[in-house]
């Protein structure tokens, strides 16, 4: 692991373990805003989970605040330390919905307040984006699609040079086994024809 990858994740992720820590300890500061939110998305959550689970799925805004803070500490202490880094970004980019949500102004609000309310929302965009990006991040190393491919391509081609070694291995023992033959033949007739001298004699 690099040092300037270890700083920037754990830059990124002082971000969100402190406001999951706040959200955590103190949900009722953010339920109201993730209200709107959490009543759109609870209903979906529950007819998409499996049958034993919907039920245990929470409805109030508060629970949902708490559990998005919940995942930005684990997420963010996974993506900072590197233990399964990129399922901790999955984590962050999860709870950054939630925020960005949080975040975005109501219908009902004022152009003052949409306006104030701009610069966390494109905070909470970016970091959304952030989380994405490191999700994907491989760390400079090919993806398992890309090995994948190449390796076959690889194996494709070295089968292909064994096949035509072989072929040409198989085409050179031919062509000395058939002029082997040609010399024993020629062996033959020259002994075929002394004998016959022998006779007529």
């Amino acid at each position: 692991m690099s040092l300037v990858r270890f700083l920037a994740r754990s830059l990124v992720a002082g971000a969100f373990i402190s406001d999951g820590i706040k959200k955590a300890t103190s949900p009722d500061e953010s339920a109201p805003e993730a209200e709107a939110f959490t009543s759109a998305v609870a209903p979906l959550v529950q007819r998409v989970a499996p049958a034993g689970y919907s039920s245990h799925v929470p409805e109030d805004a508060r629970t949902w605040v708490r559990y998005g803070g919940i995942a930005e500490i684990i997420g963010g202490l996974m993506f900072a330390t590197g233990l399964g880094r990129r399922i901790g970004a999955l984590l962050l980019a999860k709870a950054s919905v939630l925020n960005v949500a949080i975040a975005y102004p109501g219908k009902d609000s004022s152009a003052d307040d949409k306006k104030a309310a701009r610069p966390e929302l494109f905070h909470h965009l970016a970091l959304l984006g952030a989380t994405i990006l490191a999700s994907q991040d491989l760390q400079g190393r090919p993806s398992l699609a890309w090995r994948a491919s190449h390796g076959a391509e690889r194996a494709g081609k070295e089968i292909t040079e064994t096949t035509e070694d072989l072929s040409k291995r198989a085409r050179k023992a031919a062509t000395k086994a058939e002029k082997k033959a040609q010399k024993l033949a020629s062996q033959a007739r020259k002994e075929a024809r002394k004998v016959a001298k022998k006779l007529e004699r």
